[in-house]
């Protein structure tokens, strides 16, 4: 029970490294990214193709961050003169076509996946994961504090007002986009090492969906807002399991139920709170001393 416990705490801890990487891009600028799960993916697969070639984690862990580097570059290069409803639809494009590339590439192991080495003991899996959640969680604060962050608050609101500031757009949604993308990519390095697996159905829309729930439930713009909608979210489906055990459930229709679950809890918060359950904390300063 202890070790499943632990279990539930990394991928708590993971989980939430992949909400605040979105949350820094639609939280606090407003880009609706609907393929969070592909920086993610690339960085779970190039861990699993440097194990493969017998390189290190690091070498992994580096290989999947440059990955996510460039290909948030080369998708935002039709996006950026669009509006934020088109880079919805190419995120999501993205992130399905690398879905499909995997299941179909012999090279990343199609529909099988890839095997990668697994955290000997899980407590140093758990500490590794409690790192990398305190980096993203001091990176994203820092970031919603600086000047640099309040920028982001200002093109969320109004794109042109932004501009009018002497402010490029695009340049900082490039930013953002490199840092989010980059975070997600080491929490899929880690997760990868983690299950010891990766293989195309880990990293579907249903996964997106999921990060989604947590930022809406947590507050969008609210660092601590998207931990805790992360850990209710995986616990909530970790819990269901339990109960189609009591219940005898088959497996479709948990998994099914799990996101009908969701699909009921983002409906409700969106007609009864929609800042979720921690809203972000207004600064108000005073323009005489800044």
């Amino acid at each position: 029970m202890l070790d499943f416990a632990i279990y539930c705490l990394t991928i708590v801890a993971v989980w939430s490294v992949l909400g605040l990487s979105l949350n820094i891009q639609f939280g606090l600028t407003g880009l609706v990214n609907f393929g969070q799960i592909l920086p993610f993916g690339l960085g779970a697969y190039a861990a699993a193709l440097a194990a493969q070639a017998g390189m290190p984690w690091p070498a992994g862990a580096a290989l999947g961050l440059a990955f996510a580097v460039v290909v948030s570059l080369l998708v935002l290069l039709p996006a950026r003169r669009l509006s934020q409803d088109y880079w919805a639809l190419i995120t999501l494009g993205a992130g399905e076509l690398f879905r499909l590339t995997a299941l179909n590439a012999p090279a990343l192991g199609g529909a099988d996946g890839l095997t990668v080495p697994r955290f000997a003991d899980p407590h140093l899996a758990l500490a590794c994961a409690l790192a990398l959640m305190a980096a993203a969680w001091f990176m994203a604060h820092r970031i919603a504090r600086s000047p640099f962050g309040r920028m982001l608050k200002v093109l969320r609101e109004d794109e042109v007002l932004a501009a009018t500031l002497g402010r490029n757009p695009v340049t900082y949604q490039r930013t953002v986009s490199i840092i989010g993308w980059a975070m997600a990519a080491a929490a899929g390095v880690l997760y990868a090492h983690i299950v010891g697996y990766v293989s195309p159905s880990s990293f579907t829309v249903t996964e997106t969906f999921i990060v989604w729930t947590a930022l809406i439930l947590g507050g969008p713009g609210s660092t601590l807002g998207v931990v805790i909608g992360a850990a209710a979210v995986q616990l909530l489906s970790v819990s269901s399991r339990f109960v189609a055990g009591w219940i005898d459930l088959p497996a479709d229709v948990l998994a099914n139920g799990r996101l009908a679950l969701f699909g009921l809890v983002l409906v409700l918060m969106f007609l009864f709170r929609p800042q979720g359950l921690i809203p972000e904390t207004k600064e108000v300063r005073d323009a005489e001393r800044h």
